[in-house]
């Protein structure tokens, strides 16, 4: 069910053949290659959260997400109370290069507490600008989990990258925004994406999958 939300057909695609998220609500935008392309493809800027660099580029952006396709209740995941993070209905958005991101999202939602968790670029920066995207989605985690994907997960995507850019692999080329794949939506909930079998990974393909 449609929205009015336009569809970057690129990314889709890469959700679909790539990831196998065939269900349009799971098509998560993590990571946009311009402020335009956040307005276009997720939704309007509700307030700017820190200054402009030199060049006129915002830092960080509260954004207010056209609502999600609706829900599929054959997916186990939105069972899930955490998985309301995925399609919150305000969230903050900023530049690749930008160090002042935990300031700015205590201004945009001051009444959380963010002592006990790491403000997560749910796309590692590093990957993004391999990919050329200036604009990654940011969220609240604990510690564990920002520890258990921060190394083997991202890894092997900078090592994908090297191998396939510029390439028919490069799967995210032509695309304007860059939707979450399995990885980072185990990491948006909080949870260890898992060793060297990234068994936290595997478990959640089930939440993935529509009931029989």
């Amino acid at each position: 069910m449609g929205t009015g939300r336009p569809v970057d057909e690129s990314a889709r695609t890469v959700a679909r053949e790539r990831y196998g998220f065939k269900s349009p609500c799971l098509h998560i935008p993590i990571a946009a290659r311009t402020e335009d392309d956040i307005a276009t493809y997720v939704g309007p800027v509700a307030a700017v959260l820190a200054p402009a660099r030199p060049d006129g580029v915002n830092n960080a952006l509260l954004i207010e997400p056209v609502p999600a396709p609706e829900l599929d209740p054959r997916l186990p995941i939105w069972e899930i109370p955490e998985s309301a993070v995925l399609h919150c209905a305000r969230q903050v958005w900023v530049h690749v290069d930008f160090s002042g991101y935990r300031g700015s999202y205590a201004r945009a939602f001051p009444g959380e507490t963010l002592d006990l968790l790491v403000l997560d670029h749910v796309l590692n920066r590093r990957q993004a600008r391999l990919d050329g995207f200036s604009f990654l989605r940011i969220v609240p985690i604990g510690r564990p989990a920002n520890s258990s994907s921060g190394g083997l997960s991202e890894k092997w995507g900078v090592e994908h990258h090297k191998k396939v850019a510029g390439t028919s692999g490069d799967w995210h080329l032509s695309s304007r925004i860059r939707y979450a794949d399995i990885a980072d939506i185990v990491k948006m909930l909080g949870r260890k994406t898992g060793g060297s079998v990234q068994e936290g990974v595997q478990e959640a393909l089930e939440w993935v999958e529509p009931r029989r």
